[in-house]
This record gives structure tokens, sequence and C-alpha cells, in this order.
């Protein structure tokens, strides 16, 4: 929540009351940073790469300096000392950056501000602004970073995005930054694989296409997954991913089709054994029959040992429903970010 800020503060921090005649304009544009865990690159900026969900539009750069993508995206430096920055954040390369942006044109709503030569300061004067944005990034992040860990994710490990920093600023029609400050107030060892810029590349194609094509409620839940610490909530947020997407893709199996591929119905009952096939799928309720009718018709990347893997990881979840455990098994929620990722490869 923004907190409420007196006069008096706003000029200590050297921002005065604008005249009545006095206007700012601007687009603006939002930077999430996140920090990669589980591959490393060489160069500090990769060639950036857009792309369109549900009419919104970004883009995305990736590299070893994140002033370098970010100059990339925005002909403009993150931090003015990188090494600073990455110590005040705890953070290490290679880095994620997404911009959202530009907006529309939004004015200036509040009272204070600050003039320099290049740059504007200005106090909680664009909130439309923050809303748009917040609103973009609402509807691009989830199924963006589902995408991207589910192609970034190699055989033995997982890939983490994690949030790191973010920007949020203006341009004005003369090429000002509007720097618009809000006071807000609110209540592991891992391994590494070099990636080559090819890789890099095919995988981000990879996260676009997962992006526009994953259902937000499968991409809801895997994100809250990827976001959260504790193991129970981490394995019970992959689990519905995988539960979701098993659910809808079995929906969309021509069942009849498919077991008139793998049995022949006898030419004497055709009819009778058509209509036979027709009520099958209407039995098969469960969630494994169903996970292993859909390995069977619609993932075929996946094999038995998958099916094994997702037995094992349904008992687990049946076990916490019924309060017979309390945490998962160390492993069991990297084993089930590695099948839920597996399932939206499939979806390609």
């Amino acid at each position: 929540m923004a907190a409420s800020v007196s006069n008096e503060v706003l000029e200590a921090m050297g921002l005065r009351r604008l005249g009545q005649s006095e206007t700012i304009s601007a687009r603006f544009h939002y930077l999430h940073v996140f920090e990669v865990r589980g591959f490393t690159v060489e160069e500090l900026s990769l060639p950036i790469r857009s792309g369109r969900i549900d009419g919104r539009t970004y883009e995305i750069g990736v590299g070893a300096s994140v002033n370098a993508v970010c100059r990339s995206l925005v002909r403009d430096d993150l931090a003015d000392d990188e090494q600073e920055w990455q110590m005040e954040h705890k953070c290490t390369p290679p880095y994620v950056v997404v911009h959202l942006g530009p907006t529309k044109e939004y004015s200036f709503n509040g009272t204070h501000a600050k003039f320099e030569a290049s740059m504007v300061h200005t106090y909680d004067g664009f909130s439309e602004a923050r809303a748009e944005l917040k609103a973009w990034g609402e509807g691009i992040l989830p199924p963006l970073l589902t995408g991207l860990a589910s192609s970034f994710a190699l055989h033995d490990q997982p890939v983490k995005f994690l949030p790191t920093d973010r920007a949020f600023y203006g341009i004005t029609e003369v090429g000002q930054t509007v720097l618009d400050t809000r006071l807000v107030f609110s209540g592991s060892g891992y391994s590494s694989s070099r990636l080559t810029p090819d890789q890099v590349a095919d995988r981000l194609e990879s996260a676009n296409e997962i992006a526009v094509s994953v259902k937000q409620k499968v991409a809801r839940f895997f994100n809250l997954a990827l976001n959260e610490d504790d193991p129970l909530k981490r394995f019970l947020y992959f689990f519905l991913a995988v539960e979701i997407e098993t659910h809808a893709t079995f929906a969309r199996i021509d069942h009849s089709d498919r077991l008139r591929a793998f049995i022949q119905p006898p030419s004497h009952a055709t009819a009778t054994t058509q209509s036979f096939f027709d009520g099958q799928s209407q039995k098969w309720t469960n969630l494994r029959d169903r996970f292993v009718w859909c390995v069977m018709c619609a993932w075929p990347h996946l094999t038995d040992d998958d099916v094994e893997q997702f037995k094992m990881l349904k008992a687990i979840r049946d076990e916490i429903a019924h309060g017979s455990l309390a945490t998962p098994p160390h492993d069991a929620a990297a084993s089930v970010e590695k099948l839920a990722a597996r399932l939206q490869l499939g979806a390609l």
C-alpha cells in the first residue's frame, strides 16, 4: 500500500510543488529482472526477442550483464554501478530481463516534482500507468515464466528464474526520463550448465510458444510454485498444474477415434463396437486413468518412466490430502516440477 507523505517530507526529498501551468506527460515502461540459476552464458547480452500473449507485447533479453541487457532492450543502464547492484541484491549472472511498454501517454496527477537536465523526479503521480503495467505483467509474466522454466529445464536439474529487481519509469516527448517514487509498507547451492547463444535462442523460442499456448490456470499454479519456498505448497502447486493440464488434454482427445486406432472393430458388430467405445471414456473419471490415456494418445514424448513417476507423485499427493503425510519427501517437489515442465513441452 502506498504511504501518504506530507509536503514537508516531499520537500525534504528535493521535490517542489508544481505551479498550475506546469504539466508532465510520459509513456511508461516496466523492466522485470530475474537472476537465472541453472545455466550460464558468456555473452554480456544476447539478441533481444519479442513476443505477444493475449494481445500484449513484451521483449526479453538474456545475458551475463544486467546493464548490457537493458541497453539492448531500452538503450539505458539499469544500475549506475553494476557491481554494487549485484552486492545489494545478492545476485550473480546471468540475467533475464522482461520489458513491458510503452503505455499510452499519462499526465501527472501528483503535486511535487524535481526537474534535472534529462531527468524528472515525481512522487506517486502516475498511479494509472502503474495499474496498466501491473495488469500487463499479470497477463504476461505467469505464462512467460512457465514457458521459460519448461523450455530451459535440463534433464538432470530445473532452471530457476528468481525475481531480483524491477524498474518503473516514463519517457517524455522530449526524451526526459520520469522516475516516479513510491514508498510502500508491507507487513542454497545450485549447479549450472553452460549454454551457447544458439541454445539460448532455441529455448527462448520454445518459451514463447509455450507462453502463448499454456492455459491460464496452469500458468497461475506453475508460477505460484516457482515463487514458493515452502516445500509442501511448492509440491501442491506444481501437482495442480499437472492435474489441470491432464484434465484439459483428456477433454481434447477424440476418444472413439483413438480407441479404433488401438482396436479394430469386428465387421459383424461395427455399430455395437462403436457405441461401446463411445461410452468408455465417460467412465475414466480418475486422474490416474486420464493421465495414462493422455500419455497413450497425446503425449508421445512421455515414457513408462514418466507414468511411474506420476503414480508415485499422485500417491504422495493423496497421502497429503488424507492427512497421513505433512511434508512431501525432499525430492518430490523437484520431481513434480520436472513433470509439469515436460507436459508443457509436449503441448508444442
